[in-house]
């Protein structure tokens, strides 16, 4: 097994050599391909009549008198002879009988594509050496980099390729290798230099007189003023070659041309060799075009950010539940048809550096738990660091509850942050209380006096919407035999509205008491699979005051204690697109959870269990004890029976046979599970305590790519941020 290190350096090299020759490379591919065209399209089938040898060389000594003809090629039949010539005079087809031209010297193809494939047509044959040494040591890396899994995506079909097809796209490059290490190859006799170049008419009538010329077929110009004649004899399995030097001194070429070249050229069975050769060269081909492919996508991936050309203003939010993100689009959206460019970004996504290249900066920014800022604002604060923000000028929308302490603590913390290193209000901080479309308005009135254009019509985002529904079911999921649990419950509503059109992921606002701000919790059903199941997970909240004394959560308690079935309760419905299962049902799915983070996943797996063409789902689960509180146990189980669960990993910390965090499985399957996100393109959902579920899931994805990244071409910061901008990594996760 390689070392990882190994692994990495390897990566570098497999995918910077193949970078920096691809050009050569694809020269040497397409003009090894049309070469091997060659032997399929040259006739196996000569003529049984002999070549007339005397009416040859007649022919040469009065059409060439200046012997400047350098190769020389016999139809079969023997009705006309080629010559080729440094003279374009002289160059063409003859009639052997009258010795007129019949054709003047065109264009050759294969002449042509064997000199690209040589010497790139400029001389370049060293570069054309190296290459073929280079192309060799990249497949050897890429089966070094290990044994693939069969997989229908673009690297998947990349590493089969390599590995399944090995024999046939080694085959050339291999061979090219050894050629030009003179391995494998037949070694020529030593060859009596000449004072002038031996003329092709001298050196056949000498061949002639020692051995059987009567299938002639070429005669060319060779090494050191010598001539390679070449014959075909019907009894043999080949061609006879003769070497003339240029004293007149016939050698046979017993040896051929060598299996190292036949296989090369494609020559060793004719055509059906040579279309071997084609399929190699395509073979080699689509190895190159699917790694260059993969590397182009990433390299664009890596610098997508959505946004107008020459924008000079910018739009950032940070979201948990996705208000703040809908009001930041629909800025975007009235600033644009008002006629400003306009970038709309996550902060998450954001470098703190990029904020004072925009002339005017306006933040929306949501408060979460008590008074904390969400997950895209604390990636976004600690790569604030020390960066002096001088000269930057922003204005503030804050998202909160005043019925909570902390009001607006999330937006209050962005700011002072900003104004601590050197940045400065445009105009005064908003704080919007409870439900902000109203505050929103006036806010975005006052954005566009800033810019300094008029608003049309404003579209309003889309705002919570009141629902009626009654508990028909709830059942105890964790045992309540045990002590060391916590107790949680499935609640089923079904909504009076049946056209609710929820999803999972979607959030439900609950509060038992007027003036009591709500608490969210996640939907774990879909209207898509039954409009009249709606699911809740909620665990009790239990928690200590400072005199050490007991207190529950007032919304769980009513939720788990006091909501019997029958009842009817009224709640605010919130669409969460940012956690709803993505658009593309093909897409792989990895669901996180923890404890009653599990809450939306039976929802995400009961709509891909109704999908045609689903991707694949891996859930990892985690909680304290296996036999009292791995909840939807059973139903998990039964859609991996069905194949609809693909993989089921689970982390119970507190059994004796286990003592696993979450994240200690993920670190397990950490190369498998970062090829799903890199290569297969999935999309990874957590859900639970932000402890427990958020910080140490990303903390994870952090090392993995540190340990497996590389071989992607992935840095850890900067893929985590692009991630969680282009929804690779969604998180909805609570204090």
């Amino acid at each position: 097994m390689l070392s990882e290190k190994l692994k990495r350096l390897l990566t570098v090299v497999h995918r910077w050599a193949a970078l920096a020759l691809a050009p050569v490379f694809l020269l040497i591919l397409l003009s090894g391909a049309v070469l091997a065209f060659k032997p399929i399209t040259d006739s196996n089938t000569r003529s049984a009549t002999p070549v007339d040898l005397a009416a040859v060389v007649a022919a040469l000594t009065e059409i060439d008198p200046a012997q400047k003809a350098i190769a020389l090629n016999v139809s079969a039949g023997g009705q006309t002879i080629a010559l080729k010539s440094n003279d374009p005079t002289m160059a063409g087809t003859y009639a052997l009988a009258t010795r007129t031209l019949t054709e003047p010297d065109g264009f050759d193809v294969f002449a042509f594509t064997l000199n690209v494939h040589k010497n790139l047509l400029i001389g370049a044959g060293i570069v054309v050496e190296i290459a073929s040494y280079v192309m060799v040591g990249i497949l050897a890396i890429g089966l070094l980099l290990g044994w693939p899994k069969l997989r229908n995506t673009l690297m998947g079909w990349h590493g089969g390729l390599g590995w399944l097809a090995l024999p046939l796209v080694a085959l050339t490059p291999v061979t090219g290798a050894m050629m030009a290490l003179h391995v494998g190859t037949p070694a020529l006799p030593s060859i009596e230099r000449a004072a002038q170049p031996l003329p092709l008419a001298r050196a056949i009538e000498a061949a002639a007189g020692q051995v059987d010329l009567s299938g002639l077929t070429e005669a060319r110009r060779f090494r050191q003023g010598s001539v390679l004649i070449t014959a075909t004899n019907p009894n043999a399995d080949g061609p006879n070659r003769y070497l003339v030097s240029g004293t007149g001194k016939v050698t046979p070429l017993v040896a051929g041309p060598g299996l190292v070249k036949e296989l090369h050229e494609g020559t060793w069975a004719g055509g059906w060799s040579g279309a071997l050769n084609v399929l190699a060269a395509i073979a080699l081909m689509g190895l190159m075009v699917t790694g260059l492919y993969s590397w182009l996508r990433r390299a664009r991936q890596a610098r997508r950010r959505g946004g107008d050309a020459a924008a000079s203003t910018l739009i950032a939010y940070a979201s948990q539940t996705g208000t703040a993100a809908r009001l930041a689009e629909a800025t975007a959206k009235a600033l644009r048809e008002a006629g400003e460019a306009v970038v709309c970004a996550s902060l998450a996504v954001l470098d703190p550096r990029e904020l004072a290249r925009f002339r005017h900066n306006f933040l929306i920014v949501s408060t979460t738990g008590e008074g904390d800022v969400p997950d895209p604002a604390r990636s976004f604060l600690k790569r604030l660091g020390a960066t002096d923000l001088r000269g930057m000028r922003f204005n503030l929308l804050a998202l909160g509850d005043s019925r909570y302490a902390k009001f607006c603590g999330g937006g209050q913390k962005v700011r002072a942050a900003l104004l601590e290193r050197g940045a400065s209000e445009a105009a005064a901080w908003q704080r919007a209380d409870g439900e902000p479309t109203a505050m929103w308005r006036d806010w975005l009135i006052g954005v566009a006096g800033l810019v300094g254009v008029r608003l049309g019509a404003v579209d309003l985002p889309e705002t919570d919407r009141p629902v009626i529904l009654t508990l028909i079911e709830r059942e105890r999921l964790d045992d309540p035999t045990q002590d060391d649990t916590r107790e949680t419950w499935r609640l089923r509503f079904t909504p009076d509205d049946t056209a609710l059109e929820f999803r999972p992921g979607d959030l439900l606002l609950i509060s038992p008491v007027k003036g009591q701000a709500p608490r969210c919790y996640s939907i774990g059903g879909s209207a898509w699979v039954d409009s009249e199941r709606l699911d809740l997970t909620v665990s009790l909240h239990r928690w200590q005051n400072a005199a050490g004394q007991e207190r529950l959560g007032l919304t769980s308690t009513y939720l788990c204690h006091q909501l019997q079935p029958g009842a009817k309760i009224v709640a605010q419905w919130r669409r969460h697109p940012g956690f709803n299962p993505p658009v593309d049902p093909r897409r792989p799915l990895i669901l996180v959870a923890t404890g009653a983070g599990i809450a939306p996943f039976p929802g995400f797996l009961a709509e891909r269990a109704r999908q045609q063409q689903a991707g694949p789902v891996w859930l990892f689960f985690g909680n304290r004890h296996r036999n009292s509180d791995y909840f939807y146990r059973t139903q998990f189980e039964q859609w991996q029976q069905q194949g609809v669960l693909d993989r089921l990993d689970t982390a119970f910390s507190r059994d004796a046979d286990d003592g696993r965090y979450i994240q200690d499985r993920l670190m397990e399957h950490g190369e498998e599970l970062l090829r799903w996100l890199a290569e297969d393109r999935g999309a990874l959902y957590t859900c639970g305590r932000a402890g427990a579920a958020g910080a140490a899931v990303e903390q994870a994805l952090r090392e993995l790519i540190v340990r497996y990244g590389s071989r992607y071409g992935l840095r850890p910061d900067e893929t985590l941020e692009r991630w969680r901008a282009d929804g690779t990594l969604r998180f909805d996760v609570f204090g």
